[in-house]
C-alpha cells in the first residue's frame, strides 16, 4: 500500500515537471488545440468570410457599366449626330473594359443626380472630369487623379483685359450661366455672391450663350474653358495659367470595396508607366 502511494506520487511529480520544461508527451496529456486554432484564425493577414468584389462581378457579366454625364468637353460629350459618346475619358473607359477583358456599356446620368445614381447601382464607375474632393469621398470612393486644372472663367475675346479677378466679376452687372449641381455650381455659390447667376440645366449650351452676348462668363475648369475658346474665335479663356483653383479629376466608384478599387488604382499606375494618359491628352487637349 505504501509502496503504491510513493509510485503514485512520484508519477505525479514527474508529470509536472515536464509540463513546467514545455515537454508534454502524447500519452501524459492530450487536451483539444482551440486556443491554437482560435489564435491562427485571428492572425493578421488570416482571410475569411471575403465578400464578393464588383471587380468580380463585373468579368462574370462580361461587361462594364460606365456612368457619364455627355456634357462636359473634352472628357466626355454625346454627340447628336452619331449619338456615340467621344471625349478622353470615353477612350479610357473602352482602355479599362479592354483591360478588364469585357466590352463598356455607358450610362447617361447628370451632374444633381450622379451620386444618387451610382449608389442606386446604375453604373460601375462614374467618369468623365469628376472634380476629387472630400465632399465626394465622405459618400463614394475617388482614384487617385489623372488630370489637374481650376476653376477659370470662359469669357468673351472682346472682355479678355475685363474680367481678371473674382472681384471683377463678383459684381451686380456681371451675367454668370453656370450648370447645375457640380463643383462649377458650388464655386459660383461661394465665391460670386453679387453677381448675377443664372443656371443652365445644359452645360453645352453655356458657351455658345457666353459668345452671343447672353451671359459675360462661365466658370468651369480650365480645360473645358480652353477647348471652347480653341473651337470658337469669338471666346477667350481667361486665367487658366493661373486659375481661381487647383484641382484634379479622378474616377468614382462605390466605396468599401478594397478589391475593387485596389484594381482601378493599380490599372491608373499603368496607364501613367506606359504613356497613355498622355496620348490621351495629346489627342484630345493639345
Amino acid at each position: 500500500m505504501f509502496k503504491n502511494w510513493k509510485k503514485g506520487l512520484l508519477a505525479g511529480m514527474i508529470s509536472i515537471s515536464l509540463v513546467g520544461t514545455g515537454y508534454v508527451g502524447h500519452d501524459l496529456i492530450s487536451t483539444p488545440n482551440a486556443l491554437a486554432k482560435s489564435a491562427s484564425e485571428n492572425a493578421p493577414g488570416h482571410q475569411k468570410n471575403i465578400a464578393a468584389s464588383q471587380l468580380d462581378e463585373i468579368m462574370k457579366m462580361g461587361y462594364i457599366r460606365v456612368g457619364m454625364t455627355g456634357d462636359y468637353k473634352p472628357f466626355t460629350f454625346l454627340n447628336p449626330e452619331t449619338n456615340e459618346y467621344e471625349g478622353y475619358d470615353v477612350d479610357a473607359a473602352k482602355e479599362l473594359a479592354k483591360d478588364l477583358g469585357v466590352k463598356v456599356r455607358f450610362v447617361s446620368t447628370t451632374w444633381p443626380d450622379m451620386m444618387k445614381d451610382l449608389q442606386a447601382d446604375k453604373f460601375d464607375i462614374v467618369v468623365g472630369g469628376v472634380t476629387r474632393n472630400t465632399a465626394r469621398q465622405k459618400t463614394a470612393y475617388l482614384s487617385q487623379g489623372y488630370i489637374t486644372f481650376g476653376k477659370a472663367p470662359l469669357i468673351r475675346a472682346e472682355d479678355k483685359d475685363k474680367y481678371l479677378t473674382i472681384e471683377d466679376i463678383n459684381k451686380p452687372s456681371v451675367r454668370i450661366g453656370v450648370n447645375p449641381g457640380g463643383t462649377n455650381e458650388l464655386f459660383v455659390r461661394q465665391y460670386l455672391t453679387n453677381a448675377n447667376v443664372t443656371v443652365v440645366q445644359n452645360n453645352l449650351d453655356i458657351p455658345h450663350l457666353v459668345a452671343d452676348g447672353t451671359y459675360d462668363v462661365m466658370i468651369t475648369d480650365s480645360v473645358e474653358a480652353i477647348t471652347y475658346a480653341k473651337a470658337d474665335p469669338r471666346l477667350y479663356a481667361a486665367l487658366t495659367d493661373k486659375p481661381f483653383t487647383k484641382n484634379e479629376a479622378g474616377y468614382m466608384i462605390r466605396r468599401g470595396d478594397f478589391i475593387y478599387a485596389s484594381y482601378l488604382e493599380i490599372w491608373m499606375d499603368e496607364m501613367k508607366l506606359q504613356g497613355k494618359f498622355d496620348a490621351l491628352y495629346k489627342k484630345w487637349m493639345e
